[in-house]
This record gives structure tokens, sequence and C-alpha cells, in this order.
């Protein structure tokens, strides 16, 4: 059997719990209490027994049937197996109100769980988290599969949509074969239609959040076409993640560096700067009651709200900037084989702490910035519409950003910035938005690390202009390299406007990056000489580029 090329989204839908009886209300309670308890105990025996069950060649996975030998009996096998009468920790005897279809989704959802933290665990060390303490409170939903529920769409005076799934707890005791059922009332919007209309209904999950309201995630695979080959031109977008301009975007070609748009969210951050002031206002006067030994509940109840407040009205925002950035990709592949570069900002938070000379304005702004779910969002919108976002030769790629806001893209050096959007490089002049330099070297940078774009042009080096006088042969640049000496022309100190971004040294290698600020192997953002590059023509006028930097953004610029 064959995977199905696709996606999986999920569509989160609110449960009419008004509508719903004090019986049924009573019974989904219990149905998630029992099975938080099941999924619990399979995370302590997988803990227990976590050598024994750990399976594959990276050790970060669970042998089912190892753990099905630790909790379940069996004594109808098939032929060749042998019967398990008894067992460690047997489960049938410990749950006796749950059924064995639920018991395996149970199961399945603990592993993912555990399967989670040991991926985690192998990224972060001792610092990854468990997946949830076995005395934890908190409520773990099971993920109940097609074959177990239905959708049902029944209009009433209460509500068009039910979920109707199996209800075990007295079926199971009773020893009967048919079990009960427990429908559960919808409210189903258009949106949701929409998305579920998609594609095939695969998984549901009931769960509440922290305000107790009880929801229900839908999954919903969808499939994609394959992606065709097309004889449009090769292009890169670069994207560079910011806070004052929420996004900036370069295409860059073979040929030369096309149009730049900014994607700006000025609302964005006249809203959130409000609710930081007003969190700040709670936690002091929380601080304040608290040192003085008057009480305080209320006043973290009303943190706790403007705070989840606050988390919304950022992810709404950047679900606005996504769906943005995925029409103008959109618009793009129209005219090109467009590839899209991101910028990955390891270990900024890192940096952002006490210390650095940077001020508590600084941190709180880094910490707030939720880059990884841009960049989340974007590759899983992408492989909706039918990319390749994982895996080789991949047409979404998150790079690292290392210096890529301080380095020149025309000559490599280290530049300055003497204000936030303004970027000028001593070496060869070049003024311009600082922005717009940072993503012209993430869509650089990529060029270097796709292999299937090296064969554009030559050996990856999107680099001059076809102007094959001014070439040097490969052989020759193998016996004389440049020895870090200049092709700079004395003439003229800025680039044409046929030439490509990816010009200068840097783009060859990327172990001359480090991933802190001041350290670095043979890093270009710290030596002052240039090396192997190659300059034709002139590009954009001064005054345009100074006017360009100077000015807010939101107009696409060449």
């Amino acid at each position: 059997m064959a995977w199905s090329k696709g996606v999986t989204i999920s569509v989160k839908v609110p449960i009419n719990w008004e509508a719903m009886t004090e019986r049924s209300r009573q019974r989904l309670r219990q149905t998630v209490g029992r099975d938080t308890r099941v999924i619990h105990a399979f995370l302590g025996i997988i803990e227990q027994h976590e050598d024994q069950l750990l399976t594959g060649r990276m050790k970060n996975r669970i042998d089912d049937g190892e753990l099905d030998k630790l909790t379940m009996t069996a004594l109808q096998v098939k032929a060749g197996y042998s019967p398990r009468p008894s067992v460690p920790h047997d489960f049938k005897a410990r749950f006796p109100r749950i059924s064995q279809n639920e018991m395996t989704e149970c199961r399945q959802t603990a592993v993912s769980l555990y399967e989670s933290y040991l991926k985690l665990r192998m990224k972060k060390g001792l610092k990854a988290s468990r997946p949830a303490s076995i005395k934890g409170s908190r409520r773990i939903p099971r993920w109940v599969f097609a074959q177990r529920f239905r959708l049902i769409e029944k209009p009433t005076s209460t509500t068009r949509w039910w979920l109707d799934i199996r209800n075990s707890l007295d079926s199971v005791q009773a020893g009967r074969t048919f079990h009960d059922r427990l429908v559960i009332p919808l409210k189903m919007s258009p949106f949701h239609l929409n998305q579920l209309r998609r594609g095939k209904v695969k998984a549901v999950q009931i769960f509440t959040d922290r305000l107790r309201k009880w929801w229900v995630t839908i999954a919903v695979r969808v499939l994609i076409d394959d992606f065709q080959e097309n004889d449009l031109p090769v292009a890169i977008l670069g994207i560079d993640l910011g806070i004052e301009k929420a996004a900036c975007s370069t295409v860059l070609t073979p040929e030369k560096t096309r149009e730049t748009r900014y994607f700006i969210q000025r609302e964005k951050v006249k809203v959130i700067k409000k609710y930081d002031g007003l969190v700040a206002d709670l936690q002091r006067k929380m601080h304040l009651r608290r040192d003085n030994g008057l009480p305080h509940d209320k006043i973290a109840a009303r943190l706790r709200q403007m705070k989840n407040k606050r988390e919304n009205v950022a992810k709404e925002y950047d679900r606005v900037l996504v769906r943005q950035l995925l029409d103008y990709i959109s618009e793009l592949s129209k005219k090109y084989t467009l590839y899209v570069a991101i910028g990955r900002l390891k270990n900024i938070r890192m940096r952002a702490r006490r210390g650095n000379y940077q001020g508590s304005r600084y941190r709180a702004m880094i910490h707030s910035w939720a880059f990884a779910r841009i960049t989340d969002s974007l590759k899983h919108g992408l492989a909706q519409l039918g990319w390749k976002v994982e895996g080789k030769d991949s047409r979404f790629c998150a790079v690292p950003e290392a210096w890529t806001s301080i380095m020149c893209w025309k000559c490599g050096s280290k530049g300055r910035r003497p204000k936030q959007n303004y970027f000028h490089c001593p070496s060869c002049g070049l003024k311009l938005n600082a922005d717009r330099n940072g993503s012209i070297n993430i869509a650089a940078r990529m060029l270097m690390l796709t292999k299937s774009l090296h064969s554009v042009r030559g050996l990856g080096l999107w680099t001059r202009a076809l102007d094959k006088t001014r070439r040097v042969p490969l052989k020759a640049r193998r016996k004389k390299p440049s020895q870090g000496k200049s092709l700079l022309s004395e003439k003229e100190q800025t680039s044409g406007s046929g030439e490509s971004a990816v010009v200068h040294h840097t783009q060859m290698s990327l172990l001359s990056f480090s991933d802190e600020s001041g350290n670095g192997d043979d890093d270009p953002a710290v030596v002052s000489t240039v090396k192997t590059l190659a300059v034709v023509g002139s590009d954009d006028p001064t005054s345009v580029q100074e006017k360009e930097a100077r000015s807010s953004g939101g107009i696409p610029s060449r």
C-alpha cells in the first residue's frame, strides 16, 4: 500500500456546549478523562522500559509490538505466534471501561508523544521537556481515527453538524459487541466546511483549552498534484523577516537582482505595544500585592487572560503575513521557476539576554518575535500548493541568517548600519535598505546550498552578465588564485544593472559563518579585503538607493 501524496491540515471547530444535555456533558468528560489516564499509563510504561522498546537506526522510535507484549494479553493469535495469557502490565484488567480499538488509539497517541520527545532530546539533550508527567492533571486527548467516528449533517433547532463517536464506558463492562454512541453538536462555520471539503477527513481529537472551552480538531488529508517542470526562467526569492518591517523579499535571477517588496504591518506594532503595556501594568500590580502579603489571584487571572489575548492577536497578524507571502509567491511562480529562501534566526534568543548591552526593550522585542511560527506556516502553505519542501533539492529552504544584514552583497565586506533600515558599505560605496541587503544575501545562500541550481550559468555562480570577453577560464583560476586581491575596476566602484547578487566569495562556503556574533573562521564580515568578484556596468543611482533606504517601504523597487 503506497502513501498518498498530500499534506495534512487541521480544522479547529468549537463544540456547542450549551446545546448538549447534562448526561452528554458528563459522558464526554468521563471519556476524555479515561483516555488521559490510559495515555499517562502508556507513557509511564514506555519510560520505564525505554531501553527495551527503542528501535530504528537512530534509536528514536518505539516498537509497538514490544509495547503490546508488556501491556496487552492475547489468547487468540495468528498461526506462528504464541498466546500471551499474562503480561507484566495488564491494561485490560487495569482499565475495564475501554474497548480494544480505543486502547489502540491511546497507545498510538502515547507513542507519538514519546517519539517526538526522543527527537527533541537528540536535538536539545537534557533540556528537552518530557511528554507529560505521569501524575500531571492536564488532559491529553487521543486521536480518534476515521473508522470510529462520523460527521453527521442533521439540521435541528440547535445545530446542524454533529460528531458521532464511540462510547464504550458501559458497553464494554456489559460485554456487548455493539458499543453505545456519543453525539456531540458542533459550531460549524462556512470556513470550516470549505476546509473540510478540500480533502478527506482522517481523524479527530477532542480537547479543552486553558479557559476550559471544548474544541474538536479535525485532521484532513489534502491531496496535491505532482510538481510539473516548466521552461520558465529560474529565480530565487529571499525573505528577510523583521519587526518594524514584517518581511522584505527580493527576487534574484541569474542575470540581475530583480524587484524588492516590503511587507509592513504598522497596525500590528501599535497593537502589540498596547498589550505589552497592559501586561506590564498587571505584572507590577501583582508583584506589589504579593510582596505586601495581599491577595492577588484575580490580578493573576486577568494577567493570564491578557497574555492570551496578546498571543491571539500576534498569531492573527502572522497568518495575514503568511497569506500575503503565499499570494506573492503564487504571482511570481507564473513568471519563474521559483525557489524560496527564508532566514533562520538560530540562537538569537540566546544573544538577547542580560549583559549584552542592548537594553530591556531590545530583549523584549526579540523574545516576543515568533519567527519560527512564520517559517513553519509558510512551509506548510507551500506544501499545500504542491511544492517540495523537504529532502534533497527542495524548493523551500531556511538558510542561516548570520551576518546577512551587515555584509555587503556586492563585495562581501563588512558594512555599517547608521540606522536600523540603512546600510552603507565603506569598501564599495553601496548604500541601500538594510533589509533589502539581507534578503539578497539570504537568496544567494540558497543558491550555494541547492545543487540543482549549480547547472544554471555555470558552477552555481550567477556572477556576471553574458559578457564572455571578461570571463576568466576555470583552469586559470585554479592555477592563479586571487590570493585576496580585489578584481574591482579602478574606474568604477558600482556594479552594473545586469549583475547578479551572487558575486562575491562568501557564497562559496558556509563554513566561514558562525552562529555566534563574535566568532567565525575566515569570516568575511570581519575582514576588509575583497576576493574574486566581477563588476560590470552601474547599479541604481545613489540618490535612488538613499531615498529607498530612508523610506518606510511598501512600494516594490528595482
